[in-house]
């Protein structure tokens, strides 16, 4: 059971978050778009009011260079922390994310 660690500090690499929708939904759902050079091999969402993480997202699965993931979550459930794992690199954290507000992230 992995907890959560404080947010990992990233000057080379961040998650940019885009596609904000104009009114607020109850559907947390979104798209992850890989649009950097290396391979996701892990992908976490959880309820920012959980303390673990839960299982990888993407299972026995990679999202390479230019892939997109669909990410499902429970309607409602707005308010979410990720962690993405690249193949070259430190995880990346992002804590309270209004997901209900976009439709895509994007990495980097």
């Amino acid at each position: 059971m992995h907890f959560r660690r404080s947010l990992v500090a990233v000057a080379a690499v961040a998650l940019a978050l885009s596609g904000a929708a104009s009114a607020q939904t109850t559907d947390p759902s979104f798209r992850l778009n890989n649009r950097s050079n290396v391979t996701i091999m892990e992908l976490y969402v959880s309820s920012s009011a959980d303390r673990n993480w839960g299982q990888d997202r993407l299972g026995a699965n990679v999202l390479a260079p230019g892939q997109s993931f669909i990410v499902r979550l429970p309607d409602g459930q707005c308010v979410n922390d990720i962690r993405i794992v690249p193949q070259s690199g430190q995880p990346i954290e992002r804590m309270q994310i209004n997901t209900c507000n976009l439709t895509d992230i994007n990495f980097p």
